[in-house]
C-alpha cells in the first residue's frame, strides 16, 4: 500500500501578480521662471506679429465680482449636452403639434455610445444625424425620415445658438481686460485673434473698451462678408483682427433673388441669426463643412498668419520678425483635426514660428498635443506639472534666487483667487501666463498691467503681465 505524500508547490512556481503600472515621474528640467520671461518678452514685443488662439475653455475664466468661482456663463460641452437634452424634453411637452425631439436625441445618443465614446456629446450626436442626412436616398434612420432629421438638426443648433447668447458681466473679466491689454500696446503688426467659438463675448469686450476690429464683414446696415476685404487686408494695424473659425450666432445665410437666378449671401445681424440660417457647424462634420466659405477663408487666415504674404512684405520685414509669428494657445484641447492640421502645417513650414500652448491640469490629461510637441521643437506646451520645450518633457525645478527676484508679484496678498499651494514651484506658476485671465493689480505700482491672469484652481493654466 502506497502512502501519497504532500507535494509543496515552490513558491517560485505560482503565478506572478501582474505589477501595477505606475508612469514614471517626470524629471524636473524646465526653469519655469525663464519660460515666464521668455512668454513675456514675445507679448510686450511690439514690433513681432503675434496671435491668440482661444478655445472654448475661455468662457470659463469669467469669474465672479470677488473671485469665488467661474460664472460658467457659457457651459462646457458636457454641460452643454445636457442642456440641450433637457430643452428638447420642454419643447416636446408645450409643443403643438407634439413632437418626439427627446426620444430621438436619445435613440442617437444610444447609437453613438461605444467602449471609446460611453458618454455622446452634443457634437457626436450631430456628427451621427448630419452623416444620415447627407447620404443619398430616402431610406429611414431611428424611423426618422430625413426632413425630420433635418427640423431635428435646426431644433439642436437653435438651443445651442440659445445657449450661447450671453452677455459679459458688468464688472471687469478676462475678456475685458484682454480688451484693455490689446488696446495698450501700438503695434508694428495686428494682433490676430483666432476662436472657434460662437458666442460674441470678445464683440462685446472689443466694443466696451472701443477697440477696433475687423472680423471679414463690410457694410453699415447689414454687412456682409467679403472675401476680398480679407485677402487684400489693408486695415490699419491698431484694429486687431477676428478670426471665427466655425461660425457665429450672428452670421446668417441668406438667399436673395429669384430661384432661377438665385445668390447666396453670409451676413452678420444685430440679433440672433434665425433658426435654421445660424451659421455654426457644432459636429465633426464641420471638419469637412470648414472647406466652405466663409471658413475656408478663415482658415487661410491662420495658414497665412504663420507664413505670411510675400507680396506684402515690408522691405525692412526681417528687421521687424515678420518672418517669425508668435501664436498663443489658450483653452484649446487639440481636439480638432482640421485645425491642428493647420497649426502643425504652419509650424513646420515655418522654423522660425513659434507656438506656446498653455494647458489647464496636467500633462497626462493632455496626451494628443504632448505628442506633437515631443516631434515640433517650435511647438511649446505648458501644463500644470510640467512641460515639453524643444521636444523634451519634464517637470518643473524650483529657483529660490528667480522667486525672490519675482516676490513683488508673486505675493500672494496681490494675487487673490492664486493657488494656495505651499511648493515654490507651485506657487509661482500659478501667476505666469495667459492672456484670458483674472487680475489684481500689484502693490508694487513698476508693475502697472492691463493685462489678465489665470490660475490653476479657476480655469486654465497660469498669469500673464504684460508691463
Amino acid at each position: 500500500m502506497s502512502v501519497s505524500k504532500t507535494s509543496t508547490t515552490p513558491s517560485s512556481a505560482l503565478p506572478a501578480t501582474a505589477p501595477v503600472s505606475v508612469p514614471a515621474p517626470l524629471s524636473a528640467i524646465h526653469d519655469i521662471v525663464q519660460q515666464v520671461r521668455h512668454l513675456r518678452q514675445v507679448l510686450q514685443d511690439d514690433k513681432a506679429r503675434l496671435g491668440c488662439f482661444f478655445g472654448a475653455g475661455c468662457p470659463l475664466g469669467i469669474y465672479k465680482k470677488d473671485g469665488s468661482g467661474s460664472m460658467v456663463l457659457i457651459p462646457a460641452v458636457a454641460q452643454l449636452t445636457k442642456q440641450v437634452a433637457e430643452k428638447l424634453a420642454e419643447k416636446d411637452k408645450s409643443s403643438d403639434p407634439a413632437t418626439v425631439h427627446r426620444q430621438s436625441w436619445d435613440q442617437l445618443s444610444q447609437e453613438c455610445t461605444s467602449d471609446e465614446c460611453k458618454e455622446p456629446t452634443v457634437e457626436d450626436i450631430l456628427t451621427e444625424l448630419r452623416t444620415f442626412i447627407y447620404r443619398r436616398g430616402r431610406s429611414k434612420f431611428l424611423d426618422m425620415s430625413k426632413e425630420q432629421c433635418v427640423e431635428l438638426d435646426k431644433v439642436i443648433c437653435g438651443l445651442i445658438a440659445e445657449a450661447m447668447k450671453k452677455d459679459l458681466p458688468d464688472h471687469r473679466c478676462a475678456y475685458t481686460r484682454f480688451a484693455a491689454w490689446l488696446g495698450g500696446i501700438h503695434r508694428m503688426f495686428p494682433v490676430e485673434v483666432f476662436t472657434p467659438n460662437y458666442d460674441l463675448l470678445f464683440e462685446q469686450a472689443f466694443e466696451k473698451h472701443s477697440h477696433p476690429h475687423f472680423d471679414g464683414f463690410v457694410g453699415s446696415r447689414e454687412p456682409w462678408f467679403d472675401i476680398a476685404s480679407i485677402e487684400h487686408d489693408v486695415v490699419p494695424s491698431r484694429w486687431t483682427r477676428l478670426w471665427k473659425l466655425h461660425g457665429s450666432i450672428n452670421w446668417e445665410q441668406v438667399t436673395e433673388g429669384t430661384a432661377a437666378n438665385a445668390r447666396i449671401r453670409v451676413v452678420r445681424v444685430a440679433r440672433a441669426a434665425a433658426v435654421g440660417q445660424v451659421m455654426i457647424y457644432p459636429s465633426h462634420i464641420k471638419y469637412d463643412q470648414s472647406r466652405r466659405m466663409p471658413y475656408l477663408a478663415m482658415l487661410d487666415r491662420l495658414r497665412s498668419f504663420f507664413r505670411g504674404d510675400p507680396g506684402k512684405r515690408r522691405k525692412d520685414a526681417d528687421s521687424y520678425d515678420e518672418g517669425a509669428p508668435r501664436l498663443i494657445v489658450c483653452g484649446y484641447s487639440f481636439l480638432d483635426d482640421h485645425i491642428n492640421e493647420v497649426i502643425l502645417d504652419g509650424l513646420r513650414g515655418n522654423r522660425k514660428a513659434q507656438c506656446f500652448a498653455l494647458m489647464y491640469s496636467d500633462l497626462a490629461s493632455h496626451p494628443r498635443v504632448v505628442e506633437y510637441a515631443s516631434a515640433y521643437a517650435n511647438l511649446t506646451v505648458l501644463a500644470q506639472d510640467g512641460a515639453v520645450i524643444g521636444t523634451r518633457k519634464g517637470s518643473y525645478k524650483a529657483d529660490p534666487t528667480a522667486l525672490a527676484e519675482n516676490k513683488p508679484w508673486l505675493d500672494s496678498s496681490d494675487s487673490a483667487g492664486a493657488s494656495s499651494s505651499g511648493a515654490h514651484c507651485k506657487s509661482y506658476l500659478s501667476l505666469p501666463i495667459n492672456p484670458l485671465t483674472d487680475h489684481r493689480y500689484s502693490k508694487n505700482h513698476f508693475f502697472d498691467f492691463h493685462a489678465a491672469v489665470d490660475d490653476f484652481k479657476k480655469g486654465f493654466f497660469c498669469r500673464l503681465y504684460a508691463v
